[in-house]
């Protein structure tokens, strides 16, 4: 996958994302974040808790929107509730600063949000390069998405980090 990405986005963000990963320092992760999220667009400030609030109500809001509006087969139709629910206890432990409580569960919503836009396609190895090659944008969102562990032991700013990234592009999809 990396080296079809590299047809995509340039190295420094590449680069930039394995930083952010593997570091634990403040300031390299404060870096690498804003470069990695100038995938997704221009406009990612986490510099004060206004912009912060802000990202984090239209990330629940365009989700939530995105969630109801997508069409699903009957059997799946429960997935879109528990989702929502999820979702709505997700927000309540950011709102409290507990980003590294939940960082399983926001990778868990993402991967359910997008079993229910693509289907069981999105659970196939290819589904990333498939993604790339029909939404580009798309396609690095969901590199970004599966460049991130299942679990982590970060601390709560670097897991905010990683987790806002993911959130700006959800925000304004």
């Amino acid at each position: 996958m990396n080296n079809l990405i590299s047809d995509f986005i340039e190295k420094n963000a590449i680069d930039a994302l394995e930083t952010l990963l593997a570091s634990s320092d403040s300031a390299e992760i404060a870096k690498s974040a804003p470069v990695v999220a100038s995938q997704f667009g221009s406009g990612f400030d986490i510099s004060s808790d206004e912009n912060v609030k802000k990202l984090i109500t239209s990330f629940k809001k365009n989700l939530t929107l995105l969630i109801q509006k997508t069409w699903v087969d009957h059997s799946d139709i429960s997935l879109k509730e528990e989702i929502l629910v999820k979702l709505e206890k997700y927000c309540a432990s950011i709102e409290e600063n507990k980003w590294a409580d939940v960082f399983a569960s926001f990778t868990k919503i993402l991967d359910e949000v997008i079993y229910l836009m693509f289907g069981s396609m999105a659970k196939t190895p290819d589904f990333a390069e498939y993604a790339l090659r029909i939404d580009p944008e798309f396609g690095i969102f969901w590199w970004y998405v599966k460049s991130l562990p299942a679990t982590n032991d970060w601390s709560n700013e670097k897991n905010k980090a990683v987790m806002l990234i993911a959130m700006f592009f959800l925000a304004n999809y």
